[in-house]
């Protein structure tokens, strides 16, 4: 027992001496190296209001019977009256017969191209360049087809054996019969009318832009209340035109900044972030201290059409400046606030104008001959003062 007391204080004492040092040395080195600094940062400060609604668009699901269905179009694309949808296969047959019309295809393209001497690294590199400039666009519309080219320029890689023209014609005529055996099983799935397709389908589908006249708060209520259920059989909806809404409820107060024509700012978020500029459309009359406010737009309808429910905060001012921290403000012997701003091994002394207040920030007013975004400014320094040399 006595053993065990005795090395529980040795641990004790060693621990004790450890954390001495470590404090020795931080206030050692605090001491011979004191200067801290920041670098100025631009700020912005919105005056406005946050808000819960919904968008809106001319829109129509589409549909498609029992069946194995391929959608083809992706989020965003837009699509012209009559342009294929997806393919409708009936049995089994009609699926193994599609995916050999897919392999066929791809191997023609390939034997294509080594006939006309493209080798197969030239292929695959430029199957790589087609992948990366579809990932930095963010429009996957031929997403599917750039996917085949990697694969089979690269994980399937030939060189060329001069027989390609003749491997071509065997394919394409297999190719010819597999087409013609699709039109009895095989369906194409078409657009009603040229517009921007989404794969998502909410059951709100309905509510369109003449839902919105002479709107009320507690017709915007009525109108995305509930659970409804999709249309049995949708595989997607499409959108007409390029104009979309939203629309939302306000408080009162809030509602007499705005006017209908006016163009007002929305910051958007939840499942959207983005800024855009957006005009007024309507506005209803108070009840119970709230009005019904609808917003247009006629751009990004691609952005936003698999959306339904989104935040915003509606922008009536902007504040800009620059943010610097509390510990960097000092008073001077004028009572004025400053900010300490090192230039080479110099401090030197800018009033300040302190506009606003953010945790452990201050937004300060940026200007020509004072704090400007980029200066370094001290945070911990010895001796500080105007025209102090402070060394590093």
């Amino acid at each position: 027992m006595e053993r065990s007391d005795a090395l529980i204080k040795l641990v004790s004492v060693i621990v004790f001496v450890a954390m001495m040092i470590y404090l020795g040395v931080s206030f050692i080195s605090s001491y011979r190296d004191p200067l801290r600094t920041v670098t100025v940062r631009g700020m912005e400060l919105h005056d406005g209001v946050d808000t819960q609604g919904y968008i809106v668009r001319d829109e129509q699901v589409i549909t498609a019977p029992d069946g194995n269905v391929a959608v083809t179009a992706s989020d965003g694309d837009k699509l012209a009256a009559g342009e294929t949808v997806a393919y409708r296969y009936v049995g089994s047959a009609a699926m193994e017969r599609a995916q050999r019309i897919g392999e066929l295809r791809l191997r023609i393209r390939q034997l294509t191209a080594l006939k006309n001497g493209r080798n197969s690294e030239a292929l695959a590199r430029e199957a790589l360049l087609d992948m990366s400039r579809v990932a930095s666009s963010g429009n996957y519309k031929n997403l599917y087809g750039v996917e085949q080219d990697v694969r089979a320029y690269i994980f399937t890689a030939a060189a060329s054996t001069g027989g390609e023209e003749q491997e071509i014609a065997a394919l394409q005529a297999e190719l010819d019969g597999l087409l013609a055996a699709s039109s009895t099983d095989t369906e194409n799935i078409t657009a009603p009318w040229s517009g921007t397709f989404s794969t998502m389908v909410d059951g709100f589908e309905s509510v369109g832009p003449e839902d919105l006249e002479d709107l009320t708060p507690d017709g915007v209520d009525s109108l995305f209340s509930g659970d409804p259920t999709p249309e049995s059989g949708a595989i997607g909806r499409l959108s007409r035109g390029m104009r979309w809404y939203y629309v939302t409820k306000v408080d009162e107060a809030a509602a007499k900044k705005l006017s209908v024509g006016s163009v007002e700012r929305l910051i958007f978020s939840k499942n959207y972030s983005s800024t855009l500029d957006m005009t007024v459309d309507s506005m209803s009359i108070a009840e119970d201290g709230k009005c019904a406010v609808v917003f247009r737009c006629d751009k990004y309808l691609q952005d936003v059409v698999g959306l339904r429910d989104v935040s915003a905060q509606i922008v009536f001012g902007t504040l800009t400046g620059v943010s610097v921290p509390r510990e960097a403000v000092h008073l001077n012997d004028k009572g004025e606030s400053v900010v300490y701003i090192l230039e080479g091994v110099t401090a030197h002394e800018k009033a300040i104008n302190i506009i606003a207040e953010s945790g452990d920030y201050y937004m300060v007013e940026a200007t020509r001959t004072g704090l400007r975004e980029g200066d370094l400014a001290i945070v911990r320094a010895n001796n500080l003062y105007d025209g102090a040399v402070v060394e590093r």
